[in-house]
Parts: structure tokens; C-alpha cells; sequence
């Protein structure tokens, strides 16, 4: 689908998403992650801390990896997105040793869009972007909300 596709969606009604970047490494401290990147963590936690919940109520036992999540919400009008994944693999781009460190050393790493449920989305994402991924050796994952998420 491309920009010039008639969408069914005529009521520029605002929708939500997130772009992000999501590490998950066995040993790595996610203030390395972060001045690594050049980007602050969302959402982190380092191998070994004690679980929590989201809101900070302590759980049993350590978490067993470092994981770390930079956030980009997104609001449109239109149903197009891949303008903004192309712009955080970008960011990502002068980044490539980073990420070829953290696959050799057991880490992965992907870009993840989540739609919040707030409606219908669609776009192409160039074979550029795609191919960046590739060489950043980042997986791509999508999440799809039915409900509006907060």
C-alpha cells in the first residue's frame, strides 16, 4: 500500500503508536545501553535487580537479563507510519558496531511498533529501511491493540 492508495478511514480521527527499540542482553548495564545509543531508556531493568511490577510493587526473585526499551509515541491524522520507523533505524544507523557487539556477545535487539488500538493503519516501509535493519542486524516486531490503550 502507498500513500497514493485510498484509505477507508475519512475521519482524521487522532491514532496512536509507538516505535521502539528494544535490547535484551544477558550481562549488559542499561546505562551502557543508553550512553552507548545516545538515547534514554523508557523502560529498563539490569540482570540480577528484583522484580517489580510497572507500578513498583516488589515480585519474587531477580530478573534473569538486562532488558532496555526507547519509546517514540506517534500521533497522526492519517493511517501512514513507516516514516517514523525510518527515522529511529536512522538514529540507529551510525550505531552498527554497537549492535554487532551485543548479537556476538548474546544480546538481540529489534524495532517494535505497537498500534494502540485507536483505529486503522497502513503503509509500506521502502526496501531501504528494510535493508538497514538487515545490516543493523535488528529484528522487526509489531504489536496490535483491538482495545485503546492508555
Amino acid at each position: 500500500m502507498t500513500q497514493q492508495d485510498v484509505t477507508d478511514s475519512t475521519d482524521n480521527a487522532a491514532r496512536r503508536f509507538d516505535v521502539e527499540l528494544f535490547i535484551v542482553h544477558p550481562t549488559l548495564d542499561p546505562a551502557d545501553i543508553s550512553t552507548a545509543l545516545g538515547m534514554e531508556a523508557h523502560f529498563a531493568h539490569r540482570v540480577g535487580d528484583s522484580r517489580k511490577t510497572p507500578k513498583g510493587t516488589p515480585l519474587s526473585g531477580n530478573y534473569p537479563d538486562t532488558r532496555w526499551r526507547h519509546c517514540i509515541r506517534c500521533t497522526v491524522t492519517e493511517q501512514w507510519y513507516a516514516a517514523e520507523v525510518t527515522r529511529l533505524i536512522d538514529r540507529l544507523e551510525p550505531h552498527k558496531a554497537f549492535f554487532a557487539n551485543l548479537k556476538s556477545t548474546g544480546g538481540t535487539a529489534r524495532i517494535l511498533i505497537q498500534f494502540l488500538g485507536d483505529g486503522y493503519f497502513g503503509d509500506e516501509i521502502p526496501i531501504v529501511t528494510l535493508a538497514k535493519l538487515v545490516d543493523l542486524e535488528l529484528a522487526l516486531a509489531i504489536e496490535c491493540f483491538t482495545v485503546p490503550q492508555r
